[in-house]
């Protein structure tokens, strides 16, 4: 097995046995192409077999891109390609042993998500003017990003179907194809059906099968689109923040859900993550919220005041 066909053959697996998004798959091939690319270079050959890789090889790489000025975490998304794609190949036994095992990650340093206040989340729907179907199906992509926490991929692919207005539920297809309930509130609700409305005289009424959010001209709306139309009216109300994109929502519902008792597993559950350690920042980032008020309003807190002497 070649290096590039062994390549092939592990984007194939990803795509149709593990359901892989194609731009999770497209991240996979630049990523993996590009150590091809080094590993040639490296060791001065057109063609480079797998059997020549070894831990140095992977070390060098690192080495690379760290003084290519990639950031640790591009350098660590890259590692983590590298490990699921020799662990593959050990797998199908096109290697006797994964180079890339013992090779350490990058330490990537915390940054916590942005969040909107409730402040702001209230002044993004007031300053939603509803009164056509581009309004109307904005005002209902921005309820079903905060109501419900999903992603912006498994928002654009939501079908009409998907939506249960009797059972008050939304039913989503997340990462590797896993299917997931989630609860649909009062003002989604509302907001999808003004939307729907809409959306009947502006084309004709949409089948179960059609897609939920579509363009000015009745096509499948795009991820682009959603992400222009979202940032839009973040910019409205986020005071200047640098991230305006459609997961400030997501990161909002969770942190929001949070600051109001809910528990750290129903969060999980509720934003489809495997693990609970990825829903754990949104504790940090109430405790960050905490400190700020504490520091805030506490008369024995270590705040800096200026003296009028």
């Amino acid at each position: 097995m070649t290096f590039l066909a062994a390549i092939n053959d592990f984007l194939t697996y990803m795509s149709s046995v593990r359901s892989y998004s194609d731009h999770t798959i497209e991240a996979y091939r630049r990523d993996l192409e590009q150590f091809y690319t080094f590993s040639c270079e490296y060791f001065n050959k057109d063609v480079v077999t797998l059997h020549e890789i070894d831990k140095v090889t992977l070390r060098h790489f690192l080495g690379m891109l760290t003084e290519a000025k990639y950031s640790a975490r591009s350098a660590a998304r890259k590692l983590a390609s590298l490990k699921s794609f020799f662990k593959y190949c050990l797998k199908r036994e096109w290697i006797e042993k994964n180079p890339a095992y013992f090779i350490k990650s990058p330490k990537i340093p915390r940054t916590l998500p942005t969040v909107l206040s409730k402040e702001q989340t209230r002044k993004l729907f007031q300053n939603i003017d509803v009164h056509d179907f581009i309004t109307a199906r904005d005002a209902a992509i921005l309820e079903l990003f905060y109501a419900s926490g999903i992603r912006l991929s498994e928002l654009v692919n939501l079908r009409l179907k998907d939506i249960q207005f009797r059972n008050k539920l939304i039913s989503v297809l997340g990462k590797g194809n896993k299917q997931r309930l989630l609860p649909l509130g009062r003002m989604s609700q509302e907001a999808l059906k003004v939307y729907l409305h809409y959306y009947e005289q502006e084309f004709e009424k949409p089948g179960n099968d059609d897609p939920l959010f579509v363009s000015r001209l009745g096509k499948n709306i795009s991820v682009r689109n959603v992400r222009l139309r979202v940032e839009k009216y973040l910019k409205e109300v986020s005071n200047g923040a640098k991230k305006n994109s459609p997961h400030v929502l997501r990161h909002s519902f969770a942190t929001h859900l949070l600051d109001e008792g809910a528990d750290l597993e129903s969060v999980r559950m509720m934003l489809g993550h495997e693990s609970l350690s990825t829903t754990q920042i949104y504790t940090h980032v109430k405790m960050e919220r905490l400190k700020e008020a504490y520091t805030k309003a506490h008369p024995r807190a270590d705040k800096k005041k200026k003296e009028n002497q």
